[in-house]
């Protein structure tokens, strides 16, 4: 009986254990290491919540002495991390999986609040140091802030950075620069991805939508304000932009998100990223847009589609003329004003990571973007896009302080148009670049940066870009470096660089050199003095552009007049012989029969009196208009007495003052057209930067620029002719006025006609300067490209950054710049140049992120003062007292207030939400001519971490 009894005691002895092990195989554990960002050591007492997925906290530990934690007796599921610890920035980490009898590891680096406002950069110096250290002033947007914004342009994250101005002309579509001198069609701004230079080959424009890599691929966005030709070479006058992306070693996992909102705005997008071994990762990410654009209706393309439409038989005239097939005059015809709305992109981009030691690496990386629909504004009017290819492949390498890499960016326009005129659009240009960089240290007080680059551009438009130079213009550059740093003492920096650089299309090689002096007199306050000297090389446009920019706007359109813009090419132009007689005009007048707009004629006053009976008929149109019209038989007696050259010459009008009274053409500064040369920017600046309480940081610059032969965007060139106002008011007021006074006018009423009809028939423009060099098709206004004498400026920036705790951020930003625009004497004619940008904006922002229940917003509120704008067809400058024929008013003033909020699901783990408001108040504001208004843009993301 005692053995039955012993045998069921240990049964159900066995039965418990069993019990309990099963009872203790359904927790988990999760252990790791906290460690500092910076420089890797352990942090003790930092707190570790553990938060379940719907949000309740499963357990609280603090890490030892070896930055060791482990939390234990977790029921299995999905946990987030929130990491805090006095003086560091708190971190949640999503996604931690635990399982039944399982332990799961976590590593764990929490980033110092100080490297936060001084973080590590490497656009400055072309390696890596503290944003405090820089000799430049530097500005960085961080990661998490670029998370959680949705945007559909990297531009939007630059908006409220310190001395970044920006021209919006639709949805995703933005120019930008920095300090000034902004134009619709720029590349003035050196912006980089990955090392990798992001314009459009031969273009060189900044199309900044057409970067590959999306926003869950940003890492941080580096700003460089000032000039950086002493290390980057050319083209860097007005500053540096740096996206740099995440490597698949840095951030591992998929993200899937999608976005939605107003104007009809979808937005998909991915990212996977995965390491296979220690040794080597990838990641390939895309996104697809589309959009309704906000609706513009262009003055100069409605009244190009009204002509066309009026006479379609002498629109197909005048290009069969110029040999253009049937087809393609029938579908410039379709084209002409046609804007398609419907916007339409997609990205996708590769990315392999080799390690092949500890400090060694190679990645490849290769992106496309396809503009399959979108209208882009351009020197020579707006273009609509249309499955237009942007592709880009590079291979770069690092081994310590060896840098090496080679990259080929190329372009294919599609069937792209513009919209004056529907002409085709053809760009397969390439960039090909391959750069060395090595840096060498001796000692701890003295470093060096060398190295050399190469670039080629390879341009190629069918002709429709570059036109009769298509076969010469392909450029090369090389260049090469040296930068010294030396510590004279700890507080105390000095850097010297300087660089060389020779163009193919320049005759001499161009110096820039850069010295700087940083002073600190402790590790959380620097005060810079720095002189910084860039040049910018002619581009493929300046030298050997060849376009028609179709119609003129307003009523020199409406008469018929072209504008072309044509670069300077290798010998200039010149309008007037050594004898002072013209070197020939093109009117609109000219009839098809006798070889149209396009034929060149003496430039002679007997010439331009052939074209007596179209100013008669002007003035006859004119004055029905105006609800006076001229009788029949007025009109045939004007048509009868066409004076003699003796008896009515020329005048010239500018075309830049159009304000300006013509003059007689023997008095004209009819322009000399030199080659483009290089421009020249000197910058003197004196820059603090400087960390209070380890919670303020502030940043104040105040810097004076001289610009020595500043390129100016397309600006007309060649003059208006019309009859001699004096000349013609003498010879036809005495023979009208009896006339008049015979049909029954009152004298003293016949006479004020007769001046009137004169008046008319003088302002009337009958042709317009030319040459042999113009490759025109009609009579076209001629526009290029200038190098102005010396333009000097001086401006400041300031920023403010104020972590007010944990979850609440505070942040000031403000630029002023001395001008926004220069009178230039230019052959003596006044020419305003304007900046194409406010003199004074300033931002303020308001922000929220409670890293543990996952919320986060941020108010900003921007401001833009009013400017003048001045580029190629794009003018707004009646605030200046200048009006005239396509001249708009000035850009108003606008202040601009956009929201952001976003929350972490907790229900659904990897899972958040974002709201992005920009223009909350729906205040529509122009940020240029000839642009739409903008109104509100609300967009919601969905994304999913996995």
């Amino acid at each position: 009986m005692c053995i039955r009894i012993g045998k069921w005691l240990w049964a159900g002895l066995l039965v418990a254990a069993s019990v309990a092990t099963d009872g203790l195989a359904q927790t988990g554990t999760i252990t790791g290491r906290v460690t500092d960002a910076e420089s890797g050591a352990p942090l003790v007492s930092a707190g570790i919540e553990v938060l379940s997925g719907g949000g309740a906290g499963g357990a609280e530990v603090l890490s030892d002495q070896d930055g060791q934690f482990r939390a234990v007796n977790l029921a299995p599921g999905t946990y987030a991390l929130v990491v805090s610890l006095i003086g560091y920035e708190t971190t949640r980490v999503d996604g931690v999986q635990v399982r039944g009898g399982q332990t799961t590891t976590v590593a764990i680096q929490l980033v110092p609040r100080a490297l936060v406002l001084n973080p590590v950069i490497v656009t400055a110096s072309k390696r890596q140091e503290k944003a405090l250290s820089a000799p430049a002033t530097v500005a960085v947007v961080e990661g998490r802030s670029i998370a959680e914004r949705p945007t559909l342009n990297p531009v939007d994250h630059l908006r409220s950075t310190p001395g970044v101005d920006v021209i919006t002309y639709g949805l995703q579509g933005a120019n930008v620069v920095t300090r000034g001198f902004n134009n619709v069609f720029s590349g003035a701004l050196h912006v980089l991805t990955d090392n990798r230079l992001a314009h459009v080959p031969s273009l060189r424009v900044n199309l900044m939508h057409f970067v590959a890599a999306t926003d869950d691929d940003v890492e941080r966005i580096e700003v460089v304000l000032g000039p950086g030709s002493a290390l980057y070479g050319p083209n860097t006058a007005n500053g540096v932009v740096h996206i740099l992306t995440k490597s698949p070693f840095t951030e591992q996992g998929t993200k899937v998100a999608f976005a939605g909102g107003e104007r009809s705005v979808v937005d998909f997008r991915f990212r996977t990223a995965h390491v296979p071994s220690d040794r080597f990762g990838f990641k390939i990410s895309g996104q697809y847009l589309q959009g309704d654009e906000w609706r513009y209706d262009d003055p100069a393309e409605q009244e190009a589609r009204r002509q066309a439409d009026a006479n379609p038989t002498a629109f197909g005239n005048a290009l069969r003329l110029l040999g253009v097939p049937e087809a393609e005059i029938t579908r410039r015809f379709d084209q002409i004003a046609k804007r398609d709305f419907d916007l339409k992109r997609w990205t996708v981009e590769g990315r392999a990571d080799w390690r092949p030691a500890p400090d060694a690496s190679v990645i490849f990386s290769v992106g496309r973007t396809a503009a399959v629909s979108g209208i882009e504004l351009t020197g020579l009017g707006a273009a609509q896009a249309k499955d237009w290819g942007y592709d880009y492949y590079q291979v770069r390498s690092s081994y310590r302080r060896l840098f090496a890499q080679a990259y080929l960016n190329t372009s294919d326009a599609g069937d792209t148009y513009t919209l004056k005129d529907g002409e085709s659009i053809v760009d397969r240009s390439k960039l090909f670049v391959a750069q060395v960089q090595h840096g060498l240290s001796l000692g701890e007080r003295q470093s060096f940066t060398y190295g050399v680059d190469f670039l080629r551009t390879l341009p190629e438009s069918d002709g429709t870009i570059y036109g009769v130079n298509e076969q010469d213009n392909d450029m090369s550059e090389v260049g090469a470096y040296l930068q010294s740093e030396t510590m004279l003492s700890p507080r105390l920096d000095l850097v010297f660089a300087g660089r060389v650089d020779k163009h193919s299309e320049l005759e001499d090689p161009v110096f820039s050199p850069r010295a700087a002096l940083v002073v600190k007199p402790s590790e959380s306050h620097s005060l810079r003095f720095t002189y910084n000297r860039a040049f910018s090389t002619p581009t493929a446009l300046n030298l050997f552009l060849d376009k028609s920019g179709g119609l003129v706007r307003g009523s020199l359109g409406e008469l018929g007049f072209l504008s072309r813009g044509q670069g300077t090419t290798r010998e200039g132009f010149i309008f007037r012989r050594a004898d002072g007689s013209l070197t020939g005009m093109r009117s609109p007048f000219t009839p098809l029969a006798a070889g149209g707009p396009r034929l060149l004629l003496p430039g002679t006053p007997e010439t331009l009196l052939q074209f007596w009976a179209a100013a008669v008929n002007v003035v006859a149109l004119q004055s029905a208009r105006a609800g006076r019209p001229l009788s029949p038989q007025l009109i045939a007696y004007l048509n009868s007495i066409r004076p003699t050259a003796a008896q009515v010459g020329m005048s010239v009008l500018d075309p830049l003052s159009p304000q300006t009274p013509p003059v007689p053409v023997a008095n004209a500064m009819i322009p000399e057209v030199p080659r483009i040369k290089e421009s020249v920017t000197s910058t003197f600046e004196l820059g603090y930067k400087g960390i209070l309480g380890e919670r303020f940081l502030l940043a104040a610059d105040l810097w004076f620029s001289q610009h020595k032969d500043f390129t100016s965007p397309l600006i007309p060139q060649t003059p208006l002719l019309l009859l001699n106002g004096q000349q013609l008011g003498a010879y036809l007021v005495p023979r009208l006025v009896p006339v008049l006074v015979q049909g029954g006018l009152p004298p003293a009423q016949a006479q004020a006609t007769a001046q009137a009809i004169a008046v008319g028939m003088a302002s009337v423009p009958l042709a317009v300067v030319s040459s042999d060099k113009v490759h025109a098709t009609g009579a076209d206004l001629m526009a290029t490209y200038r190098n102005f004498g010396d333009v000097d400026l001086w401006g400041s920036d300031l920023s403010a950054t104020l972590l007010l705790s944990d979850r609440w951020s505070f942040g000031l930003a403000g630029s002023y710049v001395s001008k926004d625009h220069l009178r230039i004497p230019l052959q003596g004619v006044e020419q305003i140049v304007a900046l194409n940008a406010p003199q004074s904006k300033g931002a303020f922002t308001v922000g929220y992120r409670d890293v543990s229940s996952g919320l986060n917003g941020e108010l900003r509120v921007r401001y833009t003062d009013g400017f003048p704008a001045n580029s190629a067809d794009f003018r707004g400058l009646e605030c200046l007292g200048v009006s005239g024929t396509g001249i708009e008013d000035c850009v108003d003033a606008f202040t601009i207030v956009d929201l952001t909020l976003g929350y972490r699901l907790r229900a659904l783990p990897g899972t958040s939400i974002q709201l992005a408001v920009s223009n909350l108040l729906d205040e529509p504001f122009k940020s240029f001519v000839g642009t739409p208004e903008i109104g509100r843009l609300a967009l919601l993301r969905l994304s999913w971490e996995f």
